[in-house]
C-alpha cells in the first residue's frame, strides 16, 4: 500500500509506503493534522509524483497570494 499524503510540518505533499508515513506521524509536531490524499495498491511512483508536483505549486502559488 502506498499513499500520497500533506506534511503540514514540511507544508508539502510527500509519497511513500506504509512505513514512510508513519515514520513521518512518528516525528510530526501534531501527527492528527496529516492528511492522507490518495491511495495505491501498487508502486505508482511516476503518477504519484506528477501529481504531488501539482499539488505543490498548486500549494505555494496559494501560499504567494495570502502574502500579497
Amino acid at each position: 500500500m502506498h499513499f500520497i499524503w500533506y506534511n503540514p510540518d514540511l507544508n508539502e505533499y510527500k509519497y511513500g509506503n506504509v512505513a514512510a508515513f508513519n515514520l513521518d506521524i512518528e516525528t510530526a509536531n501534531n501527527p492528527r493534522a496529516y492528511t492522507v490524499l490518495m491511495e495505491f495498491d501498487k508502486d505508482s511512483k511516476e503518477m504519484a509524483y506528477k501529481i504531488i508536483e501539482q499539488l505543490n505549486i498548486a500549494n505555494t502559488q496559494s501560499i504567494v497570494r495570502l502574502a500579497s
